[in-house]
């Protein structure tokens, strides 16, 4: 993939060169093994690697330095960014802080394969276009370019371990940030208002990579192809209605499991 390097601070120009020809080898060996799921006939045009300040403040002016824009994905390499950001969430959760504290480069490789996966051909938009016409459906997109990423790149016992961490993380927000359904993704964050906490805008990033991992672990016997065979269904069915209550008709889920997974507001007793 071709590549580029914008900075605020030239002093980082070689060490952010480093760190992005890293996560090149790392997203090589992802796309090879995403071909196992899908195909990517148009991938972005490249990668622009960034210092902090470049991406969020001189390309973009949302808060997370990882995002595709144009066709090309923007994000910083740098691992003890990376660090300091997730860092910022924990709300006292002491497994998110050591999990963050130990943070690798698979973590940053799994942010970069998460934009690259946005490419997929078995989404039916571009991605730019879904945000503004299929909002309430986002949340699947987003939740599934999350998982693919750590399966295809992490160990099983990591996979286990970060979303163990992003359990606990939900649980500790949730009184402030809410239960409300997922078709309201980003609601919490800078999408939703003007909250620019981290832990606002990756609050629904955790919540729909739960809701999709727990959808194909206990209703697609765990065959990630099962679930994008249904997404595939309801998209070659003319996309009627919100996804999410296609796949409730279609997993015949309760109301309770429903809930459970956020694809209708829970309701607090």
């Amino acid at each position: 993939m071709n590549y580029a390097v914008s900075v605020t601070d030239t002093k980082k120009v070689e060490e952010i060169e480093q760190s992005g020809r890293e996560l090149l080898t790392y997203l090589k060996k992802y796309e090879g093994s995403l071909n196992d799921f899908t195909s990517i006939e148009e991938p972005p045009r490249g990668i622009v690697f960034h210092d902090i300040e470049s991406a969020t403040k001189l390309y973009s002016t949302i808060p997370l330095p990882a995002y595709t824009s144009r066709d090309l994905i923007h994000l910083t390499p740098l691992l003890e960014t990376w660090k300091a950001i997730y860092l910022t969430t924990t709300n006292g959760v002491k497994e998110a802080e050591d999990y963050y504290r130990n943070l690798e480069m698979v973590d940053v490789a799994e942010i970069a394969a998460h934009e690259m996966t946005h490419h997929a051909d078995f989404f039916h938009s571009e991605f730019e276009d879904w945000e503004e016409e299929n909002a309430s459906d986002m949340w699947f997109e987003e939740g599934i370019c999350f998982y693919l990423p750590r399966k295809l790149l992490m160990s099983p016992e990591r996979f286990e371990k970060v979303m163990e961490v992003e359990r606990l993380l939900i649980e500790a927000h949730k009184e402030e940030y809410g239960e409300y359904s997922l078709d309201a993704f980003g609601k919490a964050g800078y999408r939703g208002g003007e909250n620019f906490d981290y832990s606002a805008a990756f609050y629904d990033y955790w919540r729909s990579t739960r809701a999709v991992a727990s959808i194909i672990d206990e209703y697609c016997e765990g065959d990630v192809k099962k679930l994008i065979g249904c997404y595939r269904e309801w998209g070659d069915g003319g996309e009627k209605g919100r996804l999410q209550d296609f796949f409730v008709e279609h997993f015949k889920l309760s109301k309770e499991e429903a809930e459970a997974l956020w694809l209708h507001t829970r309701v607090k007793v």
